[in-house]
C-alpha cells in the first residue's frame, strides 16, 4: 500500500519514538496518575471536603463545585487540543501541556484542600479541572503519534484497567485521609505530576513540533469542535444519546454515594468514606472481570448491541435495589450489580462509537463529539441531584436512585435505534 505524504511525514517525524517496552508502561503510569487526580475528587474527596466546610448545604454546594469544573473542562478541552497541535517550543508540543497541566492540577487540588470555604474549594477545583484538561490534551495525542497500531488495543485495555485501579485507590485514599483535607486532595495531583514528568522524559526526543504550519485557529473552528456534521446520521446520534444517559446514571451514583451513606444509612462522614472504600474494593475485581469477559465475548460473537442493552438494564437494576432496600447491605448489593452493568456497557460502547462514525475521513472529530457525551454527565448529574433532592428532600435518595434507574433504562432503549450494529 502506498503511503500518503501525510503518513510519510508522520513516519519521518516519529522515527525515533521510544521503544514500546518503555513507552507503554510510561503511558499506562501517566494514565493512572491523570485519572487518579481527576476522578478521585469527583467520586469521593470533594464530597468529604464539602461536608466539612458546608455541612448544612452540602448537596447544593457539591453540585455547584462539580458543575463549575465540568463546564470549564467541556469548554476548554477542544481549545487545549488545538493549541497543543500548534505549540512550537523547545520542549516540544505535547510535553508543555502534559506536564504544565498536571502542575496546574496539583496547585488547584492543593487550594481546594487548604482553603476552608466553598468558594476556596470551587476555585481550587476549577483550576484543577483546567489543568487536567490541558494534561489530557498533551497525553491523548501521544497514543496515535507514537504507539504502533498493533499495540493500541492492548494499551487501551491496560488504560481501562488502571482507571478502575485509580477509582479504587481514590476511595481508599479518601477513607484513610478523611481528617486531612490537604494531603487527601493534593496527593493524587502529586502522583499525576510525577507520572507525567516521567512520560515527558521518555518521549523527550520524539516529541517534536510539526514542521508544517497550522492554519489560523478561529472562533468558528472552536465552536465547530462541539459538533460533527453527521449528514443526518441517526446511528451516531442515538449512540451519543445512549452514552450520555448511562453516564448520568452512574456518575450520579458515584458522586453522591458518600452523602447517601451519611444521610440515609446514618453514618458519620468518616465511616461513610470507609464503607465506600470497602464497597469499591469489593466491586472493582468484579468490574475488571466483566470488562475483560464482555469485550472478549463481543469480539468472538461479533455482536455489540445486546451487550450494551444488558449492561444498561443491569445498571438500572442495581439502582432499583439501592432505592428499595435503603440499607448498607442493600446498597452494597446494588453497587455490585451497578458495577457489573457499567463494566459491560462501557467495554462495548466504545466499539460501537467507532463503528458508527458517519465519515471515516473525520473520525477524529467524530470521536471528540463522542467524548463530549462522556463529559456532560459531570454537568448533568449535579443538576439532576439538585432537581430531585432539593425538591423532594435532601435525603430522598430513593427518589434520586429511581430517576437514575429510569435514565439507565432509557439508555438501553435508545441504543436499540442504532441500526448499523448487530
Amino acid at each position: 500500500m502506498t503511503q500518503t505524504p501525510e503518513a510519510d511525514l508522520e513516519v519521518a517525524l516519529h522515527a525515533d519514538a521510544p521503544p514500546p517496552k518503555l513507552l507503554l508502561p510510561a503511558l499506562v503510569l501517566a494514565a493512572f496518575g491523570l485519572y487518579f487526580a481527576s476522578l478521585t475528587p469527583q467520586i469521593v474527596t470533594l464530597s468529604i471536603r464539602i461536608a466539612d466546610v458546608a455541612p448544612a448545604n452540602k448537596t447544593v454546594a457539591l453540585s455547584t463545585v462539580i458543575l463549575i469544573g465540568a463546564v470549564l473542562s467541556i469548554a476548554t478541552l477542544p481549545l487545549f487540543g488545538a493549541l497543543s497541535d500548534r505549540t512550537r517550543s523547545r520542549f516540544g508540543r505535547r510535553r508543555p501541556w502534559l506536564i504544565g497541566g498536571a502542575a496546574l492540577a496539583l496547585i488547584g487540588l492543593a487550594i481546594a484542600g487548604a482553603v476552608p470555604s466553598v468558594a476556596g474549594v470551587a476555585l481550587g477545583w476549577a483550576l484543577a479541572s483546567l489543568g487536567a484538561g490541558a494534561a489530557f490534551a498533551g497525553f491523548l495525542p501521544l497514543i496515535p503519534e507514537f504507539v504502533p497500531d498493533r499495540l493500541r488495543a492492548r494499551l487501551s485495555g491496560l488504560i481501562g484497567f488502571v482507571v478502575s485501579l485509580a477509582v479504587l485507590s481514590g476511595v481508599l485514599l479518601g477513607s484513610a485521609l478523611v481528617d486531612a483535607p490537604l494531603p487527601m486532595l493534593a496527593l493524587p495531583g502529586l502522583v499525576a505530576l510525577g507520572a507525567t514528568i516521567f512520560l515527558g522524559y521518555v518521549v523527550r526526543d520524539a516529541d517534536r513540533v510539526s514542521p508544517e504550519p497550522f492554519p489560523r485557529y478561529t472562533v468558528h473552528d472552536f465552536l465547530n469542535s462541539y459538533w460533527l456534521r453527521t449528514g443526518g446520521d441517526r446511528d451516531f446520534a442515538w449512540n451519543w444519546v445512549s452514552r450520555l444517559l448511562i453516564g448520568l446514571a452512574y456518575v450520579g451514583t458515584q458522586t453522591y454515594a458518600t452523602f447517601y451513606l451519611t444521610d440515609t444509612a446514618g453514618l458519620s462522614i468518616d465511616d461513610a468514606a470507609a464503607r465506600y472504600a470497602t464497597f469499591t474494593a469489593i466491586s472493582t475485581p468484579v468490574s475488571v472481570v466483566c470488562f475483560l469477559l464482555s469485550g472478549y465475548l463481543s469480539d468472538r460473537l461479533g455482536r455489540r448491541r445486546i451487550f450494551v442493552v444488558i449492561g444498561a438494564i443491569v445498571l438500572a437494576a442495581g439502582l432499583v435495589v439501592a432505592a428499595v432496600t435503603q440499607s448498607l447491605t442493600g446498597f452494597l448489593i446494588g453497587w455490585i450489580i451497578l458495577s457489573i452493568g457499567q463494566a459491560v456497557y462501557l467495554t462495548v460502547d466504545i466499539a460501537i462509537a467507532a463503528e458508527v462514525v458517519p465519515d471515516e475521513a473525520h473520525a477524529g472529530k467524530a470521536m471528540s463529539v463522542y467524548q463530549v457525551a462522556t463529559l456532560l454527565p459531570n454537568v448533568g448529574a449535579p443538576l439532576v441531584a439538585v432537581a430531585v433532592l432539593a425538591v423532594s428532600g435532601q435525603d430522598n435518595y430513593p427518589a434520586f436512585f429511581t430517576v437514575l434507574a429510569v435514565l439507565g433504562v432509557l439508555s438501553a432503549v435508545t441504543v436499540t435505534f442504532v441500526r448499523r450494529i448487530r
